[in-house]
């Protein structure tokens, strides 16, 4: 899965739909690589054989909080700003903490002009995504400054010395 996720995030999408068809053929009972394949057909505007992909990821999981809000989308992107919303609000009982339901919610509801429930999700949504990375952070060690030898400091420590001896005694 994550040598597809990188593929997609480089933009390489005929790497990415390989290895996910890959997990579909080796995991077909997941609902990942159906969500994922279902995604790339979408990005491409194959609308109708994306809601099959969602609609299949669901069948193996009906709680799966990502294929619940990317049909969401299918659905929003259609124009059926209620269908997308219940889906939005599906994904959401499966995961309360899960950013994209939040943050495309917030667009169904602004698209009704339900503005407080618009910046109430939306806003839950950026803290959820801060908090995500922060913990991405958190779990790869922090930030880390680059670990600069011993010998290398004091190199440049003799050369500074040096440049200002220099410098004073012209």
């Amino acid at each position: 899965m994550q040598e597809g996720t990188d593929a997609w995030t480089r933009g390489d999408r005929d790497t990415a739909e390989r290895a996910f068809n890959r997990l579909l053929d080796e995991f077909p009972e997941r609902p990942e690589g159906y969500n994922k394949v279902g995604v790339i057909l979408a990005d491409s505007g194959q609308l109708d054989e994306a809601e099959k992909y969602f609609l299949t990821a669901l069948k193996w999981d009906r709680k799966y909080a990502p294929a619940l809000t990317n049909l969401g989308n299918i659905y929003l992107e259609r124009g059926e700003v209620e269908r997308s919303i219940q889906h939005y609000l599906l994904a959401l009982d499966s995961d309360p903490e899960y950013p994209p339901a939040h943050r495309n919610l917030s667009v169904a509801y602004r698209r009704q002009g339900r503005y407080s429930a618009f910046v109430s999700h939306y806003k839950r949504s950026q803290r959820l995504d801060n908090q995500r990375a922060r913990e991405e952070i958190r779990r790869r060690g922090g930030f880390r400054m680059p670990v600069i030898p011993p010998v290398v400091l004091w190199v440049a420590a003799a050369i500074g010395v040096v440049v200002i001896l220099t410098v004073v005694h012209r």
